[in-house]
């Protein structure tokens, strides 16, 4: 298993300096997000991240804490049953992957848009 800090740099890698929720640029003060909480039995591991800025992650009244079923939907929060890697995440503008476990996306439908 990668540390902390190795995860964090394969997340920001992959999602190229974007939030996986708004798809604005990211600061350096950004949350690594677990897909399914670890109160739900999630692991700190790469198809289980992803990067969201502070207020994408729980500051605000759309942010995936904070708005649970929207999140869900769009597979940015991942239910206590199902495996994050068998779940589709919805990226900002409209793409369709799956997180893989080297820490890349797995395009289900891939629509050409800034940041990826």
């Amino acid at each position: 298993m990668a540390d902390w800090k190795s995860l964090r740099e394969m997340v920001l890698a992959r999602c190229q300096g974007y939030c996986e929720l708004c798809g604005l640029a990211l600061t350096d003060n950004f949350a690594l997000h677990h897909r399914k909480f670890k109160s739900r039995g999630g692991k700190d591991e790469i198809n289980n991240l992803i990067a969201l800025h502070h207020d994408c992650h729980n500051l605000t009244s759309s942010s995936v804490h904070m708005n649970i079923k929207k999140a869900t939907e769009s597979g940015h929060v991942v239910s206590r049953h199902a495996e994050p890697n068998n779940i589709p995440l919805r990226l900002p503008n409209g793409s369709i992957v799956t997180l893989t476990a080297d820490g890349n996306y797995d395009y289900i439908e891939r629509i050409e848009g800034y940041g990826w």
